[in-house]
């Protein structure tokens, strides 16, 4: 029974966070229009590349989130309220010395190098150093909010969470739409504005915390043990952080000097398209991402092991529907979307990021619970050092004369060398059996991938060259992967789930 309630939880968590992804991406899309044209070329651009400078540093907000929420969810499953208190009040404590770090570098070194380097109009200088500012003003904030946010993930409170992203968004909006009316200095205005919408955020968090999270209190403690072990944490997660980073800037950097910049934008629109794709499983993944470390902290293997397999499938399964019919359409959306000013080697570069973040799915359960045993030290050496092999191999091949889509081979197929060692990590942490994952997971993942292959290349579907012929074969191929997935992916329990979760949402 806890088991079915726990999964009913990740369901309902996972559509909170699918109604988040989808309301915030139209808005932003809107307001990305709309600020352009309040803006103009000139501000917005100088909004962005000064902005950017600050914002660069958001690579070590991602590790510093999920160190706080493995902690939290670890003692929630353990039932520690007083440890609770501790590790929020401790987290802070360490955002709040992160903060004084981070302004005194922008104020020195990069208020010197916004002046003095970097290319902006005179007459527009004045106006940079008030975004400059304001940018540095709502980074900390977003920084000191990382505690209540993450609090209120851990405790699983997705509804609200999505309510308060989508406040976010529409604030946003309505800061541009405030400039319409606005007389002055739109581009100082509108990063004040910013400030205000984000110290608001934080705000409604803080209250929803002190008002609904009984443990998540401000205390003044000295722990050096549990400091200790935060920063210890955090620090090897950010090592992997500028590993996979580094990485990525690395292989656009190889791409620049054996190729050019066509193919440099051609990488660059991939990458938002994979980008743009992956939300649709992050969401289920922020979902699942408690209930992972719980049952690891309350030593329930055999949930743990059956979550375990059950999210690598569902990962999988939620990205491969949507990536098929995009990958058999390809050709048409990126002209849909671009129109003739497609790059070359764009649509192999767009097939081969998708089929990467299909593979780095499976992936996703299985690090967020080396991340709950908080071993992590040798697995983030082993994991960044394949992931810096990349360059080294890619480097070599492009070198010897291959094409630039050896690269993101390359990448592909260590995605599958990264899932081998997370499964070793497994077996040596958890005791997952090898055998049971390749029952459970990849056994029904093969199978319905190599059916809908075979049945492609068989049938001889014509891709699409209308908008028509895109929504039928795009529905046709989702249907068949659909009715695929349901016979053969899922196990009975797993159907009488869906329809007990269907039957019961009518029923209200």
């Amino acid at each position: 029974m806890t088991q079915l309630s726990n999964n009913k939880r990740i369901a309902k968590n996972t559509f909170y966070l699918y109604i988040r992804m989808i309301v915030i991406m139209l808005v932003q899309l809107y307001t990305s229009r709309v600020i352009l044209q309040t803006l103009g070329v000139e501000d917005y651009g100088i909004y962005n590349i000064v902005a950017a400078t600050v914002v660069s540093l958001s690579f070590i907000t991602g590790p510093l989130s999920a160190a706080t929420q493995r902690f939290l969810n670890f003692e929630l499953g353990k039932k520690n309220n007083q440890r609770i208190k501790d590790i929020f009040s401790t987290s802070l404590l360490v955002y709040v010395l992160l903060s004084i770090i981070i302004i005194a570098i922008a104020e020195t070194l990069g208020l010197w190098f916004l002046n003095s380097k970097m290319e902006i109009p005179t007459n527009r200088l004045h106006a940079a150093n008030w975004v400059f500012q304001c940018s540095i003003l709502t980074f900390v904030i977003n920084i000191l909010n990382i505690p209540f946010n993450s609090a209120i993930i851990a405790y699983e409170k997705m509804s609200f969470f999505a309510y308060v992203s989508i406040f976010e968004a529409i604030a946003r909006l309505g800061s541009v739409f405030v400039l319409l009316f606005y007389r002055g200095d739109k581009l100082i205005l509108y990063s004040i504005l910013i400030v205000c919408v984000t110290l608001s955020v934080t705000t409604i968090y803080k209250i929803y915390c002190n008002k609904h999270l009984q443990d998540i209190k401000i205390n003044f403690i000295k722990d050096k043990c549990l400091l200790k072990q935060l920063l210890s944490f955090s620090g090897w997660s950010l090592f992997g952080s500028i590993a996979s980073m580094s990485a990525d800037q690395g292989l656009n950097l190889l791409l620049n000097l054996f190729w050019g910049v066509t193919v440099n934008a051609a990488m660059g629109i991939s990458a938002q398209v994979s980008a743009a794709i992956n939300q649709f499983v992050t969401n289920f993944q922020t979902a699942f991402r408690p209930q992972l470390i719980k049952s690891y902290a309350e030593k329930n293997m055999a949930y743990l092991h059956n979550l375990i397999c059950q999210s690598c499938k569902f990962s999988f399964l939620l990205l491969y529907i949507i990536i098929c019919p995009i990958l058999f359409n390809l050709d048409f959306i990126l002209h849909l979307w671009l129109g003739n000013n497609v790059p070359e080697h764009t649509t192999n570069f767009c097939s081969l990021m998708l089929i990467y973040a299909l593979i780095e799915s499976l992936s996703a359960p299985l690090w967020i619970t080396v991340q709950a045993t908080g071993q992590i030290k040798t697995y983030q050496i082993c994991i960044s050092s394949l992931i810096f092999a990349n360059i080294i191999f890619s480097y070599f091949f492009l070198k010897s004369g291959f094409t630039p889509e050896t690269v993101l081979i390359i990448k592909t197929c260590m995605a599958t060398t990264y899932l081998a060692l997370r499964l070793y990590f497994m077996k040596r942490m958890i005791q997952l059996k090898l055998k049971t994952f390749f029952k459970k997971t990849l056994a029904p993942i093969l199978a319905i991938s190599s059916i809908y292959i075979i049945s492609t290349f068989t049938l001889q579907m014509q891709k699409a060259d209308s908008t028509m012929q895109f929504v039928i074969t795009s529905f046709g191929i989702i249907l068949f992967n659909g009715a695929l997935t349901y016979t053969i992916a899922l196990t009975k329990r797993e159907k009488r789930n869906i329809f007990s979760t269907i039957t019961q949402s009518q029923r209200k």
